[in-house]
């Protein structure tokens, strides 16, 4: 279906991808797996056309439908989310309106003309019939539903969505298109539990399907994938089996690979030893001259890049208070509201998940409590000496083209560089990524900038929303236990299946206007 061959790529003095040789065969459910900025995204953008490789080709064996989940994608404002979802269709369309055409041109036709125009008008309404063109309108709001879309209104109009309700309706159409090769990059990063999990059993339905995946959510490659590709060495190892396989022959591979750079470096070693006790000595110079034309003939077995492994430790204002937060009667939304009577008491050190179904209004709880909108009624009440700290899931700079060094001293103007670059490199950031504009960087770097701005700063109420939408499971696993040992209150929200169960909290379920027990 698709052949990768001799693929090499870079930016300046990074380079991603080396001599890369792979293939997409029909029905490969494949996730892409890697640590942030190893250049996922990158292959993506190569496979799609936006990006042209340094060196190789890519090699499409036949004519086929690629469908790529762009989230940033321009669309019509104005239209509908029905309108926008029935352009999903619109070859479908194009072929009713010829077939009506023809079946209105029988008459005035020839009598000659007539098997012609019936034989065509056959023709269409099979082609119609097979591919369900009569049932659009279920078909829509079946896969809109599973996505949690009709929650929405299918009569709202796009300019009226947010960024994330946005990227569903994005990946609604997609899916109705049903591609011949389905390109997701992060898929579930808007989707809640309920969601992801219909997602799965829609991807599970593509019997004959095939998609490329890219997302740091573990759980849900688990459920998907038959085939993980993996970005190691600047190049793609391609693993049979789901991201649990994946992970047990990954770690075979690395052990072999250790013992393989011990054995070279030790033989390496004795060589050098050797030519450098006999290059000088007459009897053994022709020797050590053989030594040292077999030590400049190997080829190396190069160690892997490992990134610094993430350390986060909020810091912590003291506060003496017992409730931080206690709602009640308490309505929230914008012109109208989401949810109402809310009643709920978060105390001092509690660490706590706000959990419900997506577009229930999680989000805008969080921005009423930080005070960005306000509540429509009842009572919210903060303890007046709460020091909020907001960590929000999407990525905007005030200026992406500085670097994250630049972006730290613009907030942290009287910390040296060496605190600012220690920061960054405790956030998992490595040191060349520092000096590289933010728009250049990977969804998880740049998350990584974030929660490098927020350690260094103190509160005794941390909000977050969604914080691990683009990091890898280290930098996650870094998190939670960074929540754990906060001394002080954390509010989160987040759907991943392998995050949630690291946090020690308990869980008000909007969904059931609910506080029960983890």
């Amino acid at each position: 279906m698709l052949i990768i061959e001799n693929l090499s790529h870079g930016f300046a003095d990074k380079t991603l991808y080396k001599n890369v040789n792979i293939k997409v065969n029909k029905g490969n459910k494949i996730g892409l797996v890697g640590v942030n900025g190893s250049g996922k995204t990158t292959l993506i953008n190569i496979l799609t056309g936006k990006i042209i490789a340094d060196e190789g080709q890519v090699i499409w064996e036949g004519k086929y439908k690629v469908g790529y989940l762009d989230q940033h994608a321009e669309v019509d404002e104005n239209l509908t989310i029905y309108d926008y979802l029935k352009s999903a269709f619109a070859d479908l369309f194009e072929k009713e309106r010829e077939y009506n055409e023809i079946n209105a041109r029988f008459a005035t036709a020839q009598p000659e003309d007539y098997d012609e125009l019936m034989a065509r008008s056959t023709e269409l309404f099979e082609y119609l019939d097979e591919h369900n063109y009569y049932s659009i309108d279920s078909t829509i709001k079946k896969v809109a539903s599973g996505l949690g879309i009709t929650d929405l209104g299918l009569d709202r109009k796009i300019s009226t969505l947010s960024g994330g309700q946005r990227a569903k309706v994005i990946l609604c159409k997609l899916l109705l298109e049903k591609p011949d090769l389905l390109i997701l990059d992060e898929p579930t990063n808007h989707l809640d539990s309920a969601h992801i999990e219909w997602l799965i059993t829609y991807l599970n339905d593509l019997k004959n399907g095939t998609f490329l995946i890219v997302s740091h959510d573990t759980h849900f490659l688990d459920a998907v994938c038959n085939t993980i590709w993996s970005v190691e060495y600047h190049n793609i190892v391609r693993y049979v089996g789901n991201y649990s396989v994946y992970l047990r022959l990954r770690g075979e591979r690395e052990r072999t690979i250790e013992r393989q750079i011990d054995k070279q470096e030790e033989k390496i070693s004795k060589l050098t030893d050797y030519i450098a006790r006999n290059s000088a000595r007459t009897a053994t110079a022709r020797q050590a001259q053989s030594r040292k034309k077999q030590l400049e003939k190997m080829e190396i077995i190069e160690k892997p890049e490992k990134p610094p492994v993430p350390n986060y430790k909020f810091r912590y204002t003291p506060i003496s208070a017992d409730v931080i937060i206690k709602a009640v009667n308490l309505s929230i939304g914008y012109y109208y509201p989401l949810l109402e009577k809310l009643e709920f008491i978060i105390r001092n050190g509690e660490k706590v998940r706000i959990s419900g179904f997506n577009g229930i209004g999680k989000t805008t709880l969080l921005k009423t409590i930080i005070g960005e909108i306000p509540a429509l009624s009842g009572n919210l009440k903060l303890h007046p000496f709460v020091k909020i700290g907001y960590f929000e899931q999407n990525l905007k700079w005030s200026n992406p083209e500085r670097t994250p060094l630049q972006e730290m001293r613009e907030d942290f103007p009287k910390l040296e560089d060496k605190e600012l670059r220690g920061a960054l490199a405790k956030a998992g950031l490595a040191s060349k990524y520092q000096v590289r504009p933010l728009n250049t960087l990977s969804g998880g770097e740049q998350s990584k900038v974030k929660l490098a701005k927020f350690v260094l700063q103190s509160f005794n109420l941390i909000i977050l929303d969604e914080p691990t939408n683009h990091l890898d499971t280290i930098s996650k696993q870094a998190l939670a236990k960074a929540i754990n040992a906060f001394r002080g209150t954390v509010i989160f929200v987040s759907h991943e299946e392998d995050f949630t169960p690291l946090v020690e909290a308990r869980e008000i379920d909007l969904s059931k206007n609910l506080i029960k027990k983890n």
